[in-house]
């Protein structure tokens, strides 16, 4: 009988290890720290320190502390300038200056938002100043994660820890194209939203330390990482999106979740957006500088507004169209068809998963989803979440399949 035991305890070990992740554990090192964009100042912003920050420069370094808080930096005609009612300090165009905290528990303020770590200024080739963040990725992480996805709800863990690990795996390889660069990431959309130390939630930072230097691997590399909000029920192939070489784990998949989809539960996973002509009218003239309402009217046929899909893809998202606006045509393709049909208090269209309709002088946009639809659904993940999902099983066994975690510090 105790033989017997034995071998139930045994094989009661090997099924917990079959539902642990494919993880490869490596030697503990130091999260690298990363380079983000906040912004490119044009003429002047402020900074305003909390703690003791040192200048560096090439001449000399000059400390800011309690009694010496603020700092305006200026775009000059030939380089740029630092100063407050106590000092002045010009630059040239080619010099670089470093702005670092003495304490951990410093951080700065700049365009309203607080920030942990250090400060980097140079003159872009666009002769504007780049004001650049640079700290620890995880402590980068710590503004990403709740900026990309609701982080309240403890029943949204899993999904959060699934975000943790895509958007350091983004990070990662974003660093590694753009080490030449003078920075890893932009603070928005183009990469990820970084909120900075006002955007940290406990329970985005419960999932990171969870997580703490996990990645996303395909073979013996980093994975090329997306998400999005909602995928509409379906997901998207990478190659009908950008302009790249398909990878085997970012291909169409139906996102069923039970009996239905998973992503159903967002606000976005189906709209509808009606433009009457008197708005397409207006886009016509923002985009294209025509417009017809406003003159006098001698054939009505001018007034016809027509639209035609040009190319789908498999999935049925519009990769490009034809416009039509009296005797104006034009091809609109990817992001521009979004552009396009944007509307003053709701922006860009949420995604390239609709259909046409018309009636009278409206036209109808039914769609699904919000976002490119390549990659992890974040609230699909976050419903597989509720639903008991882990992080691994979202991550590796529903939306990057083929690819396994790796531990890289």
């Amino acid at each position: 009988m105790k033989k017997l035991n034995h071998y139930f305890f045994l094989l009661l070990l090997l099924a917990a290890y079959a539902c642990q992740p494919n993880m490869i554990h490596t030697n503990a090192n130091k999260a690298p720290d990363i380079r983000v964009l906040l912004a490119e100042v044009s003429q002047s912003a402020p900074l305003l320190f909390r703690g003791t920050f040192v200048l560096y420069s090439e001449e000399a370094a000059y400390e800011l502390g309690p009694n010496n808080s603020t700092l305006d930096i200026s775009l000059l005609k030939n380089g740029y300038k630092l100063s407050n009612p106590k000092r002045i300090f010009t630059f040239r165009r080619e010099d670089i200056v470093r702005l670092f905290p003495k304490e951990k528990t410093s951080w700065f303020t700049f365009n309203g938002k607080t920030y942990k770590g250090g400060i980097i200024l140079s003159v872009n080739s666009s002769g504007k100043i780049n004001v650049v963040n640079k700290l620890s990725l995880e402590e980068y992480l710590k503004g990403v994660v709740p900026a990309e996805m609701p982080s309240a709800n403890p029943a949204y863990l899993e999904a959060l820890k699934a975000q943790a690990v895509c958007a350091r795996s983004y990070s990662l390889k974003k660093m590694l194209a753009r080490k030449s660069q003078p920075f890893d990431l932009y603070a928005d959309v183009r990469d990820q939203v970084y909120g900075g130390r006002d955007a940290e939630r406990p329970l985005a930072t419960e999932a990171l330390s969870a997580t703490h230097g996990d990645v996303l691997m395909f073979h013996d590399t980093l994975a090329t990482v997306y998400y999005h909000s909602t995928c509409g029920g379906v997901l998207e192939a990478v190659q009908n999106v950008w302009n790249t070489k398909p990878f085997p784990y970012l291909q169409p998949q139906k996102d069923i979740l039970g009996n239905g989809f998973a992503c159903s539960v967002s606000p976005l996973f189906r709209w509808e957006r009606r433009f009457k002509l008197s708005e397409l009218d207006s886009l016509f003239k923002l985009r294209f500088n025509k417009s017809y309402l406003h003159e006098t009217v001698l054939d009505t046929t001018r007034l016809v507004f027509k639209t035609r899909v040009l190319r789908r893809t498999a999935q049925g998202r519009v990769q490009q169209m034809q416009v039509t606006y009296g005797d104006t045509s034009a091809t609109l393709d990817g992001y521009a068809i979004r552009r396009f049909f944007s509307k003053s208090e709701k922006g860009a269209l949420p995604s390239l998963f609709f259909n046409f309709a018309s009636n009278d002088s409206t036209i109808i946009l039914s769609g699904g989803g919000s976002g490119h639809g390549v990659g992890m659904c974040q609230w699909g993940a976050l419903n597989m979440s509720q639903k008991g999902f882990k992080y691994y099983d979202i991550l590796v066994n529903k939306y990057f399949k083929g690819t396994y975690l790796k531990k890289v510090y």
